[in-house]
């Protein structure tokens, strides 16, 4: 394998460190409308990982781990308590040209890879919304992407990983050696070790560009006749909602298809594995600077605009459409959070939460229809739904059901009544996702009870989890306000 070793930040080597201690910060979550202050370290080394660890052995208390908090909710906030923050640990240790399979340590971001890997024809397998995300925490909460109902989700790609359990031993894990913990670890949500490496499986790309379609969907049946239609040859899917449309309209929205190119097929293409033209750029027109966009989206949420917002983007879906296909960057396609940075300021003062849902195929059409009605009456409507088809997986704690997800980002009001009421709304919501079968993703909740954990997941799997959490943690030092609001 050729080995090449980056470091993404600054730093002395491992052994030229200094003892590391805890320093007190505020810690929220992605959609900031949970967390608080907490005492967080950043090791550099595993080394300095295997200390932080003998150091709460010794004190005792518990410690959150955390990648770059992309979790929308409190999945890596540990209020008032400890936090291990990751992201000091982003070298790529290694990345093999001719097989695409990289050594990554847990704080090496999508961007990270992809950037690896571009040049060489490859790109990540799974990747997210953002390109901010560790392969730590993708593997911890085994995200998914646009392609989940054809690749599955990150933990399918992830071939080994070595995980420090806060005994501070360090355990090598595979399909074949460990392979409980391995499938138990990947999607875990950090409750059972903390990965030090994770060999990671890229995909060939022939092209630095995909060929993408716009498709407009008169409704919710139509998008999700759209997914089933599509979903046997298509690379890429997923559909922006207009979660604010009714009656008639209601569900409807913008499909996005992606697929990758043949090779020869696009030859111009080759010049995009030039990761410089792979990244979002920073200037809309190449002259407004993105940063200055969110108090514009800020505006349309407190002024109650998005329905017209939401209205317009339907509109030029139909132009999208008329002009499709059209040639995109494998950045561009991806990575549309990126687009507006900060853009979740725009639901400040309150923040936001993200409701998904997943719901099985046959249960699919009537609970989310239900699901946006009652988003609708009660007076939460999202300013964003986004669609996605799924296929389940072999993880312990995992979230994929053979059917569809729908996110829908809520803006979060400081009036306490307000709040109350948009959690007891998504409280009712997750009864009817339930009561279908249906499953929630750690790393978008923040309202979930603990008497919906074993729901979830069902009662022999939880006790199998919670079996594991005794056996790699018996003393509890792993937790989060996710991990004690669902009782694990």
């Amino acid at each position: 394998m050729t080995t090449t070793t980056d470091r993404n930040t600054t730093g002395s080597a491992a052994s030229n460190n200094p003892a590391i201690s805890f320093q007190d910060e505020q810690v929220m979550g992605f959609g900031m409308s949970v967390g608080g202050p907490a005492k967080v370290v950043r090791p550099t080394s595993t080394e300095q990982l295997s200390e932080v660890f003998a150091q709460m052995r010794k004190g005792g208390g518990s410690v959150a781990l955390r990648g770059a908090g992309c979790s929308y909710g409190d999945a890596s906030t540990n209020n008032n308590g400890r936090v291990l923050d990751m992201t000091a640990m982003n070298r790529i240790l290694s990345f093999d040209p001719q097989t695409g399979v990289a050594m990554c340590e847990p704080g090496v971001t999508v961007r990270d890879l992809w950037r690896r890997s571009i040049g060489s024809g490859y790109w990540p397998r799974v990747v997210s919304g953002t390109m901010a995300v560790t392969m730590g925490g993708a593997a911890a909460m085994n995200i998914h992407g646009k392609n989940n109902y054809a690749l599955g989700s990150f933990g399918e790609g992830v071939r080994s990983f070595e995980l420090m359990t806060p005994s501070g031993e360090l355990v090598q894990c595979s399909r074949e050696k460990e392979p409980e913990l391995f499938h138990a670890a990947i999607s875990g949500f950090g409750m059972l070790g903390c990965f030090t490496k994770l060999e990671i499986q890229t995909k060939r790309v022939n092209s630095g560009r995909l060929r993408v379609s716009g498709i407009v969907a008169r409704d919710l049946e139509h998008n999700l006749e759209i997914l089933e239609e599509m979903c046997g040859d298509a690379d890429y899917l997923v559909s922006w909602l207009d979660l604010h449309a009714k009656g008639k309209s209601l569900g409807r929205g913008l499909m996005h298809r992606g697929d990758q190119m043949n090779p020869g097929e696009d030859p111009e293409g080759l010049r995009y594995c030039d990761p410089s033209l792979q990244d979002v750029p920073p200037n809309l027109f190449g002259v407004v600077p993105k940063s200055w966009l969110w108090p514009g989206m800020w505006c349309a949420v407190h002024m109650r605009q998005v329905a017209l917002v939401n209205w317009l983007k339907f509109k030029a879906g139909f132009r999208e459409e008329k002009h499709s296909p059209y040639l995109q960057t494998h950045g561009a396609f991806h990575f549309l959070l990126d687009y507006v940075p900060r853009w979740q300021w725009m639901t400040k003062p309150g923040g936001l939460i993200q409701f998904q849902p997943f719901v099985p195929k046959n249960e699919a059409a009537r609970v989310l229809r239900t699901l946006i009605e009652m988003c609708q009456k009660g007076g939460h409507a999202p300013y964003l739904g986004v669609l996605k088809k799924h296929k389940p997986d072999p993880f312990l704690m995992t979230h994929a059901v053979d059917g569809y997800s729908m996110a829908m980002d809520i803006p979060v009001s400081k009036n306490k009544n307000r709040r109350e009421s948009l959690w007891r709304l998504c409280q009712q919501m997750a009864e009817v996702v339930l009561d279908a079968g249906g499953r929630f993703y750690y790393a978008k909740d923040a309202v979930l009870l603990e008497s919906s954990f074993a729901r979830v997941h069902g009662e022999e799997t939880t006790k199998q989890f919670r079996a594991l959490k005794e056996k790699w943690d018996p003393e509890r030092m792993l937790q989060t306000d996710l991990s004690r609001r669902m009782g694990v």
